[in-house]
């Protein structure tokens, strides 16, 4: 069981966040406003059917979409206080993301796929840190192959050691397993797992699937753009 939650030691803070889309005179609400704190260290689902905004927060609370209205601080970073580039600045190193489709670059191997995005980022260690994020992963063996001569897992893999090589504080999967068949997909989560005891990082999932959702920590119900329930897993 954890702690008592420290209110100072969230490493998300959100406070009545919407969301809408579309044009000022016909405005689709895709979130409307939704509470949420994450403590540090903390696994959490995000649970809720296609629809239901689970993504849409997601993308709220890595930076990646503006917020329409409410508070979102991220590290105890205020994002609402942020331009674009300070935004990306404040994501850059501190937030992970793994996405259902892998999002390598065919044309690099699973190692420049790694060291690439340290490299743009001056990380003076870029190979060494990747490579050592691959073995992590278990693929020091496929280092040198390209996203194409490797399996969906062997791809999934490349992409959490992506996410993990800078070190994040939080770390965000979206239906992480959504392109794997049953076996793979587990060895998938349990390595998510592995990693954020290793790091000791914030793990937050994306997901519509129940027994996913039962693994982590802390579960929180979305549906029609709101969390409607919340309870320890």
């Amino acid at each position: 069981m954890h702690a008592p939650v420290d209110h100072a030691a969230m490493a998300i803070q959100a406070r009545n966040v919407t969301l809408s889309l579309g044009s000022p005179t016909a405005p689709v609400e895709i979130l409307r406003g939704v509470d949420l704190e994450i403590p540090y260290g903390e696994s959490l689902a995000i649970l809720g059917a296609s629809g239901s905004g689970k993504s849409s927060l997601m993308a709220v609370l890595t930076g990646l979409e503006r917020a329409s209205g409410g508070h979102v601080a991220v590290g105890g970073v205020d994002y609402g206080a942020l331009d674009e580039d300070a935004l990306a600045r404040a994501r850059r190193g501190r937030i992970g993301i793994v996405l259902q489709s892998f999002h390598l670059l065919g044309t690099m191997t699973a190692l420049e796929n790694v060291a690439v995005p340290l490299e743009l980022a001056g990380e003076a260690d870029a190979f060494a840190r990747a490579e050592k994020e691959l073995i992590a992963v278990g693929l020091g063996h496929r280092i040198a192959h390209y996203p194409a001569q490797l399996s969906g897992g062997e791809q999934q893999r490349v992409a959490i050691a992506r996410a993990m090589a800078p070190n994040p504080a939080i770390l965000f999967a979206d239906e992480p397993t959504g392109n794997l068949d049953v076996a793979t997909g587990s060895a998938i989560i349990d390595l998510l797992f592995s990693r954020q005891e290793a790091t000791g990082a914030t793990l937050v999932i994306i997901t519509h699937d129940p027994s996913l959702a039962e693994k982590c920590d802390r579960i929180v119900e979305m549906r029609d753009g709101r969390i409607i329930a919340e309870r320890r897993a």
